[in-house]
């Protein structure tokens, strides 16, 4: 499966919505929407390697920066390092859980703050017996009850903290989750609360790394493209209930903008 994505824009939606829309066989409205939930906005998923090589020459024949990539290659937030207990060396990040695994802070590309949603929706069945007036005056008294069955709906939202750290050396990303980290790493740092440590970690990632760019565009719960379900894992949970999370979407978007900063990095931008 190979995707194509807009990265930046070279002329007005409006118009770019009417060509993309010509490009791919769809409506300009159906365009729109996609470039209206921000950008990198993917415009594309297919099986057909040509068709997406054709619409990135395409997009890239009107001025704009995209990029086109195979998901296979896309690395999921679950597959990358994580930052459970880690502290600050004085030229890497280091894990007291795998004293091997090191962040060197020159080897850090791009610093992503984003957010994965995740929806359950729980469907229960209770019965119970209630008096029927009817039943009993039928049965002579004998039945005096029925059996009432009510199905319930339920919706569950969760919304989970990370920031991806893109590496310009090629090596694995580091992620780190906001309730997942341990940080007492911090010492005399260390915040009263799990997001006040996490925006410190933030800040003195930041600090050691200047020279890496940083981005806040995947905070946006809404990012994801209308329609674009397909980027989200869904899966039923004990037969009952449903969960649906935007990690797999995020994990994409993340992905195709560490692209971008790379890329643009190489060419001296």
């Amino acid at each position: 499966m190979f995707a194509v994505a807009i990265a930046a824009l070279a002329t007005p939606i409006a118009d770019e919505a009417v060509a993309l829309a010509a490009d791919l066989g769809s409506s300009a409205y159906e365009e729109r929407l996609k470039l209206n939930a921000g950008l990198p906005a993917v415009v594309l998923q297919t099986d057909d390697r040509e068709r997406a090589i054709t619409l990135l020459g395409h997009l890239r024949g009107r001025g704009h920066t995209a990029y086109a990539c195979d998901l296979s290659a896309v690395r999921a937030a679950d597959e990358m390092t994580a930052m459970r207990a880690f502290s600050f060396g004085p030229d890497a990040v280091l894990l007291s859980d795998d004293p091997t695994s090191q962040l060197p802070y020159k080897s850090i590309l791009v610093l992503l703050r984003a957010v994965h949603r995740i929806e359950t929706t729980t469907q229960s069945t209770t019965k119970e017996k209630k008096f029927s007036a009817a039943r009993a005056m039928a049965s002579g008294g004998l039945i005096r009850n029925k059996t009432v069955t009510t199905e319930r709906t339920s919706t569950g939202d969760e919304r989970h903290q990370l920031l991806y750290i893109f590496r310009s050396d090629g090596g694995v990303p580091w992620i780190l989750w906001e309730q997942r980290a341990h940080y007492g790493g911090l010492g005399s740092e260390l915040m009263p609360s799990r997001t006040q440590n996490f925006i410190k970690t933030i800040g003195l990632l930041r600090q050691r790394a200047p020279h890496a760019a940083y981005d806040e565009r995947l905070m946006r719960p809404a990012r994801l493209p209308p329609g674009g379900q397909r980027l989200q894992r869904n899966r039923a949970v004990d037969g009952r209930a449903h969960v649906s999370s935007s990690s797999a979407g995020v994990d994409l978007l993340a992905h195709l903008m560490a692209l971008a900063f790379y890329e643009a990095r190489a060419a001296g931008r």
